[in-house]
């Protein structure tokens, strides 16, 4: 893929974000801020919320990426031709637009297909993501696209130590009820390494004390370009 940028740029972001493939696709730059923290914004259509983007109903889904993709987005802006969108030229209408995300996802559908029927599917998936992706041959052959988002679910789960919060946000999932019960839950010996991280005394726990988690506030996002 040194050559061709297009597809370097979709796979390594989408292995970032987790987006469904019509979000990767229809990714445009003034959706994505550098500063004051890198954030990217991806319009999830599969996530009904009464707002509109491309004729299709859906969801704007604010992300919070690492520092790794800060840098294939950069190296991707350098690379790609300045255009609006990410991957192809504003044809000047939604529906035209929607045509051309489509058309694009498509297209790269089946060269990602290519590749993984070269591959040695045994050599790089965990169990949780081979049984989704070989289990019927369903997202090598008919979605390739959408394995991203699984192989972005697994990687990142276990890179934050099984933070379903963090990852649900990340990849776009509401809540991390399915996160949990089709991309991977905590596993056994995590659980058991997290128990002996915990300690718990019922006769010195104070329930008032406030606990604060490191959360996300919101920004005024400045444009890559």
């Amino acid at each position: 893929m040194k050559n061709d940028w297009q597809s370097w740029s979709f796979m390594n972001i989408d292995l970032h974000t987790g987006a469904r493939a019509f979000a990767m696709a229809s990714l445009s730059w003034d959706r994505i801020a550098m500063s004051p923290a890198f954030r990217v914004e991806q319009f999830e259509p599969k996530i009904k919320k009464a707002s509109w983007y491309l004729t299709r109903e859906g969801k704007w889904w604010v992300k919070y990426p690492t520092e790794e993709c800060r840098a294939i987005v950069e190296t991707a802006y350098d690379r790609l031709p300045k255009r609006d969108f990410m991957f192809f030229e504003d044809a000047k209408s939604d529906r035209a637009n929607c045509l051309r995300a489509s058309y694009f996802a498509k297209r790269i559908a089946i060269w990602f297909r290519k590749i993984f029927s070269e591959l040695d599917k045994g050599t790089w998936l965990n169990e949780k993501t081979r049984v989704y992706a070989l289990g019927d041959g369903l997202y090598f052959d008919g979605k390739p696209l959408h394995l991203f988002r699984h192989t972005m679910a697994q990687y990142y789960l276990a890179a934050t130590n099984w933070s379903l919060a963090y990852v649900a946000s990340l990849g776009g999932w509401e809540n991390t009820e399915i996160l949990n019960k089709c991309y991977g839950g905590i596993p056994e010996h995590i659980r058991a390494q997290i128990s002996k991280s915990v300690h718990v005394r019922f006769d010195t726990l104070d329930l008032n004390t406030l606990i604060v988690a490191t959360g996300y506030s919101a920004i005024t996002p400045t444009a890559i370009r």
